[in-house]
């Protein structure tokens, strides 16, 4: 099959939520099974063409807005895994854009997403080969169905739901901004509480729906952000897929960011990298104790705050916790964390605003990691923790669910510590639970290997999409 992915982000191009990675990894899986991959997103003014290896084409791709005619430069790439890519600019639209919006309500985004949709489907109509699916990924591609429907195209239309509260929400003015029909605004179309809603209309319009896991597709049916009745009159079309992790990038045996590597028959590397960790944070180096990273955005209701209110008695428990916090965070709550670490600074450090490198060896040097219960639905911080023997601690929703076995109380069976809702004594309940866990260290090692041993690669999720796609 010849397929297009409409994306507003590809790593590493423009890669900075799970959608961008996804969209990567998948289409890599997808090449691996002989498929031809097309991926198609926006250049922003903080993507190095030139650095990336990026061409421009002479030839321009042309929208119509409301009777005004706008251009697209295009720009032609390839991944390493040969999955060829196409970017389009645009000097107002895009090369200002400092980082990809994933919320917004101004219809400057609006236009920029709904003017790219329409560059979309030039590039379905002009290509000469002729692609058998699109498959759109997130709200901001969501009018690529709606289009695709309008224009009575014949290819099978994908929509990927990311994250439910993000949907696209712009004033009723927005149709006529992009020149799209009146009859879209009424209740069985794109109007939402007085509001347009790119991604009711993709979900609506596409042939199938796809989520990023079984679990989150079940939910969003009875808690989907209001659209809950949109998702269920979708039916069998709407299917949960379990997204992965690139076994490439993430890669105990390979990762050049480690202290040492290990695999899952061999782990004394693990045991080096924890030395490390703990040297480069400042930490007794110590053996006997559970080294717990806590990774993600220092904010409000990312599990940080929670973490913060129960650390006094988290700390009476013989433990290392390490903050590695992704993003500028809230100021407050990160302050309020460092007085914590000035408290108990041989068993709790703070990293800030930390880049990539500082995550891998975070996870090869942690025997726990929790993730932020209120991660994105699609993040796959567990599949990372699992490829580098770290335990993930979670909460028991979305992705999580479906890839965490929880623990049982001999570690005989499991490889991760769930709780089941996300409050200061269920998160405090769940710490203790993988801290006396660590205890047993026999049984604790046999968990780790089993996480160790877990397969989260993308093939399986391309399998499934393969079949999804055959049948359109």
């Amino acid at each position: 099959m010849r397929l297009l992915f409409v994306t507003p982000e590809v790593s590493p191009h423009s890669g900075t939520t799970p959608t961008g990675d996804a969209c990567a990894a998948l289409a890599k899986a997808l090449k691996g099974r002989g498929h031809e991959v097309v991926v198609l997103s926006p250049l922003y003014g903080f993507v190095d063409a030139a650095g990336r290896g990026l061409a421009r084409r002479l030839r321009k791709v042309e929208v119509d807005l409301a009777g005004e005619k706008t251009a697209f430069q295009v720009f032609d790439g390839r991944t390493a895994a040969g999955v060829d890519l196409l970017f389009l600019g645009h000097e107002e639209m895009f090369s200002q854009v400092r980082e990809v919006p994933t919320e917004s309500q101004d219809l400057g985004d609006g236009r920029r997403f709904g003017a790219f949709c329409k560059g979309a489907i030039e590039v379905l109509k002009n290509d000469e080969k002729g692609f058998d699916v699109v498959h759109c990924h997130g709200w901001q591609t969501a009018l690529v169905p709606v289009l695709v429907d309008l224009l009575e195209l014949e290819i099978g239309t994908v929509q990927t739901v990311y994250d439910v509260a993000k949907q696209g929400l712009f004033d009723r003015e927005i149709l006529a901004a992009l020149g799209l029909p009146e009859r879209l605004w009424n209740i069985e179309g794109l109007e939402f509480h007085g509001k347009v809603s790119f991604l009711k209309g993709g979900v609506l319009e596409s042939d199938r729906v796809t989520t990023v896991s079984p679990t989150y597709a079940k939910e969003i049916t009875r808690d989907g952000a209001g659209l809950e009745g949109v998702f269920s009159q979708r039916g069998s079309e709407l299917t949960g897929i379990a997204f992965g992790v690139d076994v490439a990038v993430w890669n105990p045996t390979t990762d050049a960011y480690l202290e040492a590597r290990f695999d899952p028959m061999d782990r004394a590397g693990k045991r080096r990298c924890k030395v490390a960790l703990q040297s480069a944070l400042e930490l007794p180096i110590r053996d006997d104790v559970a080294l717990i990273a806590v990774i993600g955005e220092v904010k409000a209701r990312s599990g940080l705050d929670s973490l913060a209110r129960v650390v006094s008695r988290l700390m009476r428990n013989d433990v290392q916790i390490a903050i590695f916090g992704e993003g500028e965070g809230d100021r407050k709550l990160l302050e309020v964390l460092e007085e914590h670490a000035k408290r108990w600074p041989d068993r709790l450090a703070i990293r800030d605003d930390v880049d990539s490198a500082q995550v891998h060896r975070a996870l090869g040097g942690a025997d726990c990691v929790l993730v932020p219960p209120q991660q994105a639905p699609g993040g796959n911080l567990q599949l990372r923790a699992h490829r580098y023997g770290a335990l993930p601690i979670g909460l028991r929703a979305d992705g999580v669910a479906d890839t965490v076995v929880d623990c049982d109380a001999e570690l005989t069976t499991g490889n991760g510590f769930l709780f089941d809702e996300a409050s200061d004594e269920h998160l405090l309940g769940a710490l203790q639970r993988a801290i006396g866990g660590f205890a047993h260290h026999g049984a604790f090692e046999k968990a780790r290997e089993r996480a160790l041993r877990a397969d989260h690669g993308w093939e399986r999720s391309a399998y499934l999409y393969e079949r999804l796609y055959g049948g359109l």
